[in-house]
């Protein structure tokens, strides 16, 4: 089990690279620590949604169906952290069966 706590996350777009985040660090120490991965607990603290957000996130991403999740190959020999600090790449990480929705284009507030 993995639980990640965040401080704060701009949910239209943030949160789901903060989901990815969690969730390749689950994989990663798993392997590493020779432990099967479990489940990922990601507690946001001040999650929002900025009011130029909302209507995009109403009207079109939350009338979206989700995709499949798709499956993370890590190459095998990754074994420790050191591994990643020194020599560990792109390459060394696999993405199959990724499906995505059309962009949404929502506006970034500051």
């Amino acid at each position: 089990y993995l639980t990640s706590y965040q401080r704060s996350d701009d949910l239209p777009l943030g949160h789901a690279f903060n989901q990815v985040q969690v969730g390749w660090l689950l994989l990663v120490m798993a392997q590493i620590t020779g432990h099967e991965p479990a489940k990922a607990y990601h507690k946001v603290i001040n999650i929002h949604i900025y009011e130029d957000q909302v209507e995009l996130m109403r009207d079109v991403q939350l009338k979206r169906k989700p995709y499949p999740l798709p499956k993370l190959n890590i190459n095998p020999d990754i074994k420790t952290i050191e591994d990643l600090e020194t020599w560990v790449s792109v390459d060394d990480f696999e993405l199959h069966g990724y499906e995505h929705h059309p962009a949404i284009n929502y506006p970034f507030s500051v």
